[in-house]
């Protein structure tokens, strides 16, 4: 028993030393293969051909011996160089402490180069936008290619397009460059031509809201406006996301000089959301009339069925920023056809945000009342109370014709209803 005992720990002795020594020769080798690893360093090129030169002398490099010695390293690197890098002679090699150090010079004289950006066709005014895109990039690429030999390019074209694209890519995004290199007399051209990338802009869908103007005069505004769009089609969404601002302010401009903003001095106030199918949500108020009508049908109420409503108002500013507006409306009710008139003064003390009073002549008393307006795809409220009595409605303005209100009118057998309002 003892004897086997002894032989069990001697052979687990053996097993335990020979795990050690393969450790030991794994770590070992592993040092010698970090030690036999070049480091290169190519100077005397531009940044965008300097990381390309060092990536190919480092895979020459890897394949050199381990104990080659740092002159014949020296020696087979300036070779692989020269061969490697038309344009470029190779001025020395130095190699100390693993780092092999390269220098290049050119091999003829400093090349003069041109840049020529050929514009794609646009109509104005986009094509005013890509020429100052374009106009802002000139320089960086012009300095990518200073001084660089022609010949370079034949090993180096890739990294070159691959600058460029970096700067596009900022300047004109969503513009494809292609270039071609025009060899003449004295200097050489770098000559860009550009495409569009998709996704390209294939509509804009505009929609305007007023709520002082009558759907009859902003529907003529919209025609209008849609007719003058053909620049902005086909161009990439991408770049028409860079230029929304420039096409709002186009828009806004556009819409200003049109008859019916300068007759009724109106405001226009746009936003773009770029997209395959682009969206203009375009607002136009009057600053001194408001003109407005509806119909309206009511649901889950049998003291009402429809109704029409005619707004009449004349706005000022007493203050800056503050408008006032004196008004009157007419509104027939569709289901005994009667008809109330309402007179009433009301001030914005916040943009949008109404507060005022109006007299009724349906019960000749005269009503509080707070009114937030209606925005596309906004909710919206207002509030009208006197003594006991309440009538109020929180909306949702789904579409440029149409609203839905969940009213409340505390005179009614049936207080709560659904009203759906159709802009006149």
């Amino acid at each position: 028993m003892a004897s086997g005992s002894s032989s069990s720990g001697i052979q687990s002795d053996i097993l335990i030393r020979r795990i050690a020594a393969g450790l030991a020769a794994a770590i070992l080798l592993a040092q010698a293969a970090c030690a036999c690893a070049y480091t290169v360093t190519v100077e005397g090129l531009p940044s965008w051909q300097q990381g390309l030169a060092e990536k190919s002398l480092e895979a020459v490099a890897e394949k050199l011996p381990e104990n080659r010695d740092e002159r014949e390293v020296a020696r087979v690197v300036g070779i692989v160089s020269d061969k490697l890098f038309a344009g470029y002679k190779t001025s020395s090699v130095s190699v100390s402490s693993g780092v092999i150090t390269v220098l290049l010079t050119l091999s003829d004289e400093r090349q003069r180069w041109r840049t020529e950006l050929v514009f794609p066709q646009l109509q104005s005014p986009a094509d005013g936008w890509f020429r100052q895109d374009a106009s802002e990039m000139e320089d960086d690429i012009r300095g990518l290619v200073d001084g660089v030999p022609l010949s370079s390019l034949a090993w180096s074209d890739s990294a070159l397009m691959d600058e460029i694209l970096k700067i596009t890519d900022i300047a004109l995004s969503g513009w494809k460059p292609s270039i071609v290199v025009v060899s003449g007399s004295g200097a050489v051209t770098l000559r860009l031509s550009f495409s569009p990338e998709m996704p390209l802009v294939l509509a804009i869908s505009p929609r305007f809201v007023s709520n002082s103007l009558p759907m009859l005069l902003h529907g003529e505004l919209k025609e209008s406006l849609l007719a003058r769009f053909a620049p902005f089609i086909g161009i990439p969404v991408e770049w028409a996301d860079r230029h929304s601002g420039d096409i709002v302010k186009w828009a806004e401009d556009f819409l200003c000089e049109r008859n019916i903003v300068a007759r009724t001095s109106s405001v226009p106030e746009a936003s773009f959301s770029a997209a395959q199918i682009s969206r203009m949500n375009v607002s136009v108020e009057s600053r001194h009339y408001t003109l407005s009508a509806w119909a309206a049908v009511y649901a889950g109420t049998q003291d009402r069925s429809g109704e029409l409503g005619l707004h009449l108002g004349r706005k000022a500013q007493i203050f800056p920023k503050w408008d006032m507006e004196l008004y009157g409306e007419a509104i027939v009710e569709l289901q005994d056809w009667d008809t109330e008139g309402r007179f009433g003064l009301r001030w914005a003390p916040w943009r949008g945000v109404w507060l005022g009073g109006e007299w009724s002549t349906l019960d000749d008393e005269v009503w509080a009342k707070i009114a937030i307006d209606p925005r596309l795809h906004k909710p919206y409220a207002w509030l009208r109370a006197y003594g006991d009595e309440t009538n109020f409605a929180i909306g949702w303005k789904a579409t440029e014709y149409i609203s839905f209100e969940a009213h409340y009118d505390s005179r009614d057998d049936d207080s709560w209803s659904l009203r759906m309002i159709g802009n006149l």
